[in-house]
């Protein structure tokens, strides 16, 4: 028989063994709970806390000029980064963010910030970001525990503001662009790659991988020549100094193209500034509209003779210097008295070109117009283009819209609409697309693309009289004297536009914008170009005084940089005052 002792024993063991049984149950369960219910869960968890996937930024490919020259390049730069080092004390830290401080030439506020940063972070905090190679090295040299360094790569432009508007800019992280950087993102930036980082337990990097190499951008080359865009900038920027003018864009094209070779607006910016800039992004070369004034009588003067309403033999009568249009009174700058065709152009008269485009049926101007391109984007490979502003006839003011709008008003254009309109005439009668992209780095040519290059807008024949009859006249002789090169003849329209007030919601002569748009040599174009300047406030403002100078001095140097033979001996007679009273439209 078993004594108490014994029984009580036997008890305990069998409690003990109970208690060890459950325990060894639960741990069971809690085992499979780990290793196989929540097993994917934990291993994710896990693998979160020790690696992590980051990215390795492709280097954005190059913007050369049609001669090779760098315009826009990526260089290396380096995120300097300091992490918490075990059992350092808190003097020793700081001291190692002064050492970083003297050698990044941190602000005292970006020091106080990282040491704040170290105390609430565990893992890391950023020093400085977008750090040049010489500055890391020298941070490198200081060989302090805890200093990590990033490589990444940052946008320069080595010729600062030059074709800023066309290249447009990054910002420091390459989310926002504009210009050809925008337009050819995609070809620039190429692929990103993938690192494997992996971390202790403090979340420091010990080690990485690249698991996916990134891809290099490509590198593209545009149709612009830096040297001619740095003649058009320093001519346009003199323009508007001289004349105290808001704004001025001037673009040369080649003709035959469509090439850009320059194109310039003021004010400018430094494009490695671009995040700056804010207030001088705008490109009004294709993102902003005008009223054109009598550079559009080349449109009003196609269509009438295209109709038949006119020939160059008709003569109007302009003496009065005034004609009335239903309420307005539309003046020309002087009284010209009796003026055949070419001479109401040559001279820019408003009342005469009033006179022969109310002879033309509002349809036949309105499709001439169209034709010509107005109202639509030219096609061209930059960003923010607008289309401009043609009302259909339909909304046009029976009495008032048709003349008006055959001396440049009511219509709203971009300076390269202008100028790609006066190419027709240059390329005797076809519409051109203008374009920017020239090849991709080291291969031919890109074909041109969109509109074909022969789509015709005039008959040959009409283009050659009013080349030969109108537009080189009006340079040799008329509003646009001071545009005459003495080595080449040159042909173009000059414009002078008052302004509406948005207050008085009237023109005022208070405001004016002025223009020339033309090419040269006359009768084998290499250069078109037009040079509008906005809002002028001093000097004269009219398009033949302020803006026909400014196409010549820039055609005269262009053409002597690309090495064409004159045709024509200089002018040996003096400019005379009879000469100065020219250049009024």
């Amino acid at each position: 028989m078993r004594t108490f002792h014994e029984t009580d024993i036997r008890k305990r063991t069998l409690g003990v063994g109970l208690a060890l049984a459950v325990w060894f149950a639960v741990l069971l369960l809690r085992l499979v709970q780990l290793q196989v219910v929540e097993h994917p869960t934990l291993r994710s968890r896990a693998t979160k806390q020790s690696q992590a996937r980051v990215p390795v930024h492709a280097s954005r490919g190059d913007i050369r000029d049609r001669n090779g020259r760098v315009l826009a390049s990526s260089l290396p730069v380096y995120t300097v980064k300091l992490s918490p080092v075990e059992k350092e004390t808190p003097a020793q830290e700081a001291d190692k963010v002064r050492r970083l401080q003297a050698a990044l030439g941190l602000t005292a506020k970006e020091t106080a910030d990282i040491l704040l940063s170290l105390k609430e972070n565990d893992s890391f905090t950023y020093v400085r970001k977008q750090v040049p190679p010489e500055a890391a090295e020298r941070v490198r040299a200081l060989k302090l525990a805890g200093v990590g360094f990033d490589e990444e790569s940052r946008r320069f432009y080595p010729n600062g503001p030059l074709a800023a508007h066309v290249l447009g800019g990054v910002n420091a992280d390459g989310s926002r662009q504009a210009g050809v950087e925008a337009r050819y993102n995609d070809v620039l930036k190429g692929v990103d790659g993938v690192e494997l980082m992996f971390k202790d337990n403090k979340k420091r990097g010990y080690l990485s991988q690249v698991l996916k190499p990134p891809l290099p951008g490509r590198s593209i080359t545009l149709t612009i020549d830096a040297t001619i865009q740095y003649i058009v900038e320093r001519a346009l920027a003199g323009a508007v100094a001289d004349h105290s003018a808001s704004s001025g864009t001037a673009i040369v094209m080649n003709p035959a193209t469509g090439e850009i070779l320059a194109l310039a607006n003021w004010p400018t910016y430094d494009a490695n500034h671009y995040t700056d800039a804010q207030d001088a992004w705008l490109d009004r070369a294709v993102g902003s509209t005008y009223e054109p004034g009598s550079t559009f009588k080349i449109v009003a003067a196609a269509a009438a003779l295209e109709t038949g309403v006119v020939s160059y033999a008709d003569v109007f009568d302009c003496s009065s210097g005034t004609i009335k249009v239903g309420p307005l009174t539309i003046s020309d700058h002087e009284r010209m008295g009796v003026l055949t065709f070419p001479e109401v152009l040559i001279r820019s008269s408003n009342v005469g070109t009033v006179k022969f485009a109310s002879r033309l049926a509002a349809p036949d101007l309105y499709a001439m117009i169209r034709r010509f391109g107005f109202g639509t984007r030219t096609g061209i490979d930059l960003p923010a283009e607008e289309p401009g502003l043609v009302r259909p006839v339909a909304q046009w003011n029976k009495v008032v819209s048709q003349p008006h709008i055959a001396i440049g008003y009511e219509v709203g254009v971009t300076p390269l609409q202008v100028l790609r309109a006066m190419n027709v005439y240059a390329t005797g009668g076809r519409l051109v697309r203008p374009r920017v992209f020239l090849s991709f780095a080291g291969e031919p040519p890109a074909p041109l693309v969109g509109p074909r290059p022969d789509d015709r807008v005039l008959e040959a024949g009409l283009v050659a009289g009013l080349v030969g009859r109108v537009f080189e006249k009006v340079v040799e002789e008329g509003t646009a004297k001071f545009g005459r090169l003495d080595e080449f003849w040159a042909a173009g329209k000059t414009g002078t536009a008052q302004k509406l007030d948005p207050v008085l919601k009237a023109y005022t002569a208070r405001s004016h914008t002025a223009s020339f748009v033309g090419f040269v040599p006359a009768r084998r174009p290499l250069l078109s170009m037009i040079v509008v300047l906005d809002d002028i406030k001093e000097g004269e403002y009219y398009g033949g005084q302020a803006c026909a100078p400014v196409f010549r001095d820039i055609a005269r140097q262009v053409l002597r940089y690309l090495g064409v033979v004159p045709e024509r001996a200089p002018l040996e007679r003096p400019l005379t005052a009879e000469l100065r009273k020219g250049g009024r439209a």
